[in-house]
């Protein structure tokens, strides 16, 4: 959807509808949320939505760029020049856990549920809706919104970590493969409510990070 093409009217009801839904998760959690509850807030019938969105997973991506926002902000201003690619790898992940595992099911929605493969296009089309938002971050949080590598973590640090002499050439691809799904299956066991904390969580996943890439040199 170009965005850029909507009428005003049509922007104004994609509008309503984000709003609302963002109303509903940060009241009652993204649980709550439902095609008909979205839509009652808004003040439309629940046919209209699917005018604009695909599902609710759809809408709900919309709905979540404020926590994208915050992890993005967070991950901006701990990622310092000095650091080797070792060790931005290591807080690129530290980072994204500190968030997600705090909010797994919108996080686990954003980067692994049915439609976390638009989310740069989400990205792009909220902030032609919200234009306003964007220009209140810093330049680097602007860059890092918009470009695509942020939404594939892995693939082009992981590069970096072979060049620099941290990771064997044969190495890379199973690393790039193995721990994407090693973090989405620490974050699955917080969506389906496994009794433990947010810390911990992180911790038992660092440990098998920190031996993978130990087993990877």
């Amino acid at each position: 959807m170009d965005i850029d093409k909507l009428s005003i009217k049509k922007k104004r009801v994609m509008i309503y509808f984000i709003e609302a839904a963002r109303r509903l998760m940060a009241s009652e959690g993204v649980r709550a949320l439902s095609i008909r509850g979205i839509a009652e807030i808004a003040g439309y019938n629940s046919a209209t939505l699917y005018n604009y969105f695909d599902d609710l997973q759809h809408l709900t991506l919309f709905a979540s760029m404020s926590y994208l926002r915050d992890y993005v902000s967070a991950l901006s201003g701990n990622l310092k020049p000095p650091m080797s690619s070792l060790q931005r790898y290591r807080v690129i992940y530290e980072t994204f856990d500190h968030f997600a595992f705090r909010s797994p099911e919108i996080f686990y929605n954003m980067f692994f549920g049915r439609q976390s493969a638009k989310l740069p296009e989400v990205v792009v089309q909220y902030y032609a809706l919200f234009p306003e938002e964007l220009k209140e971050h810093f330049p680097s949080v602007r860059k890092m919104l918009t470009q695509g590598d942020m939404y594939r973590r892995d693939e082009p640090i992981v590069e970096e970590l072979v060049r620099d002499g941290f990771v064997r050439p044969e190495n890379a691809s199973p690393l790039s493969a193995v721990v994407p799904r090693l973090n989405q299956t620490y974050l699955h066991e917080l969506v389906n409510g496994k009794d433990i904390s947010p810390e911990e969580q992180h911790r038992r996943f660092i440990a098998v990070f920190d031996y993978l890439l130990e087993t990877a040199k």
